[in-house]
């Protein structure tokens, strides 16, 4: 069977296209987008996975969906950026350029311990980089160019208006680097 006779089916269709606009979905948000019962949607994803129309991975406890390759990088820095609070964190420093521990513990109003797991995770996928000074921890984003790339190219699928401010601070600070 083609693709094109595949998405002919009207859920299979609904389900591709929000894949498509959203990559890196996972199951319980795509089922809350589409308002579908768990197990139509399991059964569809299953057999567009099957034909090989969509792409499945696992990441920590999500199963993540994608409908078309990406590079291994990519999907990390879009796994990360699904999740709101570890979005918050990115783009904050991401529009700081860098921040301190104790800054994002202010900021964001999160446990030490729930701040500490959100970074660690994302150093561990090489989003963040990590510098110990003196007794303060500062982190930076590892690859911005990337982190941008990924932000602009899928800015409609995460509606946050943090996104936004945190892209054109990024934007035009590169831009004046780029005159320099």
């Amino acid at each position: 069977m083609f693709k094109n006779e595949i998405l002919e089916n009207d859920n299979r269709k609904r389900i591709y296209d929000i894949i498509e606009e959203n990559p890196g979905i996972h199951l319980r948000e795509l089922q809350r987008v589409l308002d579908t019962p768990l197990t139509t949607l399991e059964y569809h994803l299953s057999y567009l996975v099957r034909k090989k129309i969509i792409n499945s991975e696992t990441d920590l406890h999500f199963k993540r969906y994608y409908a078309k390759p990406l590079e291994k990088e990519d999907k990390k820095v879009i796994a990360a950026l699904r999740q709101k609070k570890l979005r918050e964190i990115v783009l904050l420093i991401l529009a700081n350029e860098k921040a301190k521990f104790q800054y994002l513990l202010e900021y964001l109003n999160l446990p030490n311990s729930t701040l500490s797991f959100y970074l660690k995770y994302l150093v561990d996928n090489g989003i963040l980089a990590k510098e110990k000074v003196g007794y303060e921890t500062i982190y930076t984003v590892k690859d911005e160019d990337r982190v941008a790339k990924v932000l602009i190219a899928y800015r409609t699928s995460f509606l946050d208006k943090l996104i936004d401010k945190s892209l054109n601070t990024w934007l035009e600070t590169y831009s004046a680097k780029e005159e320099l």
